[in-house]
């Protein structure tokens, strides 16, 4: 949103970058958005994060004053590079732990962390970027908004949020998981032709271990991804612990989600938002383990590894006609434009093609 400029500070003497939102694009939603992000950017002061340093309007137009990082981003070091080794990978997505856990010390949840939001500086740094999305301690705000808009992008929104639930701290670490398993494979965790489908493979589906496509990722590299994947937020490590280079435990992670008696809760709270989607445009920006089917809560760690075909979108619909009565309006969020950031998969494995479903969008 917006357009961003190299600029000269003639008091500090120093070169910054100066984001603006002209008028055409200054809608209410949009200018509120513009603050947001101003807000947030100005609360923290990190390395690992851009900071802001002045916000005001001129004439007909508001302006973001930050400092100027370079245009790089982690989804063009993997368009130039491909899927990068496992230490070069981790170490990057450590960075970017330090500056999420220093915007979660300040109430702030990111809610839209992708390798696109992450820049990389000329030395190195990783610096978490664009909060326009983010969202303030005490606020109310879950994944819809008050329209039924969804906020987010669908290949890094946690299991909790894809369900419409409020995003916290532990959202944001497994977007970084879905940005490390990226970092490494060359695509997200999951793919899919539309949104509504990839949200309910966050809730429904486990990831391919990334060592079927490459075995010197098994072991503790795999173990530690899906540590950040669980499907339960309280089994996933901190932002900060990530940052501090912390270990999974040596035993498998727990969910501990309330016990259901079976899936008919799920499904229905899922086919709602996803038949909510379809039930308008479904313009997304871009292009979540099993939920407890029995009263014994699952492994939030080991995945299966024998990957299930995608849903469509009308299959998902179908679900929600049969075990859901209510469904409300609601479309997504379409992203800002610009290049996407994730290259098509260059490998995958196939999964078994069952009956009557489409398996295309794995």
């Amino acid at each position: 949103m917006g357009e961003v400029y190299q600029a000269t500070d003639e008091v500090l003497g120093r070169q910054v970058a100066v984001k603006v939102m002209m008028p055409v694009e200054r809608t209410l939603a949009c200018s509120e958005r513009f603050e947001r992000e101003a807000r947030a950017a100005a609360r923290v002061r990190d390395p690992h994060v851009v900071s802001a340093y002045d916000f005001g309007r001129y004439g007909d137009a508001y302006y973001l004053v930050m400092e100027l990082v370079s245009e790089q981003t982690l989804a063009d070091v993997l368009r130039e590079e491909g899927p990068l080794g496992a230490e070069r990978a981790l170490g990057l997505v450590r960075q970017a732990a330090a500056g999420v856990a220093a915007v979660h010390a300040h109430g702030i949840v990111h809610r839209d962390l992708k390798p696109g939001n992450l820049l990389l500086t000329d030395d190195g740094v990783v610096k978490v970027a664009d909060f326009g999305i983010a969202r303030f301690a005490g606020e109310s705000t879950t994944t819809l908004t008050s329209t039924g808009q969804i906020v987010g992008t669908s290949h890094f929104l946690s299991p909790e949020r894809a369900l419409g639930k409020p995003a916290e701290a532990a959202s944001d670490v497994y977007a970084l998981g879905c940005v490390l398993y990226q970092l490494v494979t060359g695509h997200p965790p999951f793919t899919g032709d539309e949104p509504a489908a990839i949200m309910y493979q966050h809730v429904e589906r486990d990831p391919a271990p990334p060592s079927d496509l490459r075995p010197e990722l098994a072991g503790e590299f795999e173990r530690l991804l899906f540590w950040m994947l669980a499907k339960d937020p309280a089994a996933r490590p901190t932002a900060a612990q990530l940052a501090a280079a912390a270990t999974p435990p040596v035993t498998p992670v727990t969910a501990v989600l309330p016990i259901r008696r079976g899936r008919r809760p799920l499904v229905a709270g899922l086919a709602a938002a996803t038949a909510a989607v379809v039930a308008t445009a479904v313009v997304l920006q871009t292009q979540d383990k099993k939920l407890p089917a029995t009263e014994s809560p699952p492994s939030a760690v080991v995945p299966s590894r024998t990957p299930l075909a995608t849903p469509t979108t009308a299959e998902v619909v179908r679900t929600a006609q049969t075990r859901s009565t209510k469904t409300g309006p609601g479309r997504t969020v379409p992203e800002t434009k610009g290049k996407p950031d994730h290259p098509k998969p260059t490998k995958s494995k196939k999964p078994k093609k069952p009956k009557k479903r489409d398996s295309s969008g794995n």
